[in-house]
């Protein structure tokens, strides 16, 4: 069974309405849902791997016991549900400028990766943003001060006000 028949069979158990995707990627795939009064939509997330799944509920549990809903200016989604069984996640919807897709962060550690991979990556990262880049820094910063390290950082993850 693919994502989407996953997402149908998940939606169809909750009472949910897939009405669009929001994205897709590596570690899974988004919907807009919308329940039975039809009125308010939010994301659904399934995970293709446990490991993915696992590390961003924790994530977002982190988030939601701190009480962040935003960090250095940017918008976090808030978990509304976590379902083990199909590695499904139910997250508000957020705006730019925001923060989302915590699949592969890292909890507590930096990963291991040798001085030249990660001053590689973050001169990667650096051209990604040009002149926006110490904002996104900051909030790099801001989130490592949580215990979370965050590793997928681009614009479709971390996006600015255009």
């Amino acid at each position: 069974m693919n994502l989407k028949e996953k997402a149908d069979a998940y939606a169809a158990s909750r009472g949910l309405e897939i009405t669009g995707i929001l994205g897709d990627g590596t570690q899974g795939n988004v919907w807009t849902v919308r329940g039975k009064n039809k009125l308010i939509s939010w994301a659904l997330k399934l995970h293709a791997r446990p490991q993915n799944y696992r590390v961003e509920k924790e994530v977002y549990l982190r988030l939601q016991d701190l009480g962040l809903v935003s960090l250095a200016g940017f918008d976090i989604p808030t978990l509304l549900r976590a379902d083990d069984f199909h590695l499904a996640l139910e997250l508000s919807i957020v705006s730019p400028p925001y923060v989302l897709d915590f699949a592969q962060a890292t909890l507590d550690w930096p990963p291991d990766f040798p001085d030249e991979v990660w001053e590689e990556t973050r001169r990667r990262w650096r051209n990604l943003y040009g002149v926006e880049w110490p904002r996104v820094e900051r909030l790099l910063g801001a989130i490592e001060a949580h215990g979370i390290h965050y590793l997928d950082v681009h614009p479709g993850n971390i996006a600015l006000l255009e």
